[in-house]
């Protein structure tokens, strides 16, 4: 029953910040660098102090999804928002390794999907900036619950 109780708070931290990047990144195209440095940190201390995770472990989860997202950022010719490779560290810290990347393929598909259906009726264009922290957040929200099933 505890352990439910872990989860909840540690979702609910998640949704706070997530929620609000989605916000900021669909009105501004901006992710803020102050709520991804305080996710990281609240998110790291809590899952050292209640889940028992190493530091080493979750530096890792923290670095992984910036190394991937750079990657894609230099092979799409700086397609991707900085942003977006910040905010790939918080959610390796929430979803962690094999999480992270079940959250970038579900993200991935989903703006697609987004992508698609604006360009067939019109609302978007092939040069038009979508906002990707929504997608990373559903994504995000989607790996928690099938990694861990909270009833």
């Amino acid at each position: 029953m505890i352990d439910v109780y872990k989860n909840f708070v540690f979702l609910f931290i998640f949704l706070i910040l997530s929620v609000t990047v989605s916000v900021i990144d669909i009105r501004t195209k901006i992710i803020p660098d102050w709520i991804v440095i305080t996710g990281i940190i609240l998110l790291t201390g809590f899952r050292i102090i209640f889940f028992g995770d190493l530091l080493s472990i979750i530096s890792l989860k923290i670095i992984t999804g910036p190394l991937l997202f750079l990657t894609v950022y230099f092979l799409t010719q700086r397609k991707l928002g900085i942003g977006d490779i910040k905010y790939s560290a918080l959610i390796g810290v929430f979803v962690g390794l094999p999480g992270l990347f079940v959250t970038i393929g579900l993200a991935s598909i989903m703006g697609l999907i987004f992508a698609v259906i604006g360009l067939a009726i019109g609302n978007i264009h092939l040069k038009t900036k979508i906002p990707f922290a929504p997608f990373l957040t559903l994504g995000s929200f989607l790996t928690f619950f099938i990694f861990n099933p909270i009833f």
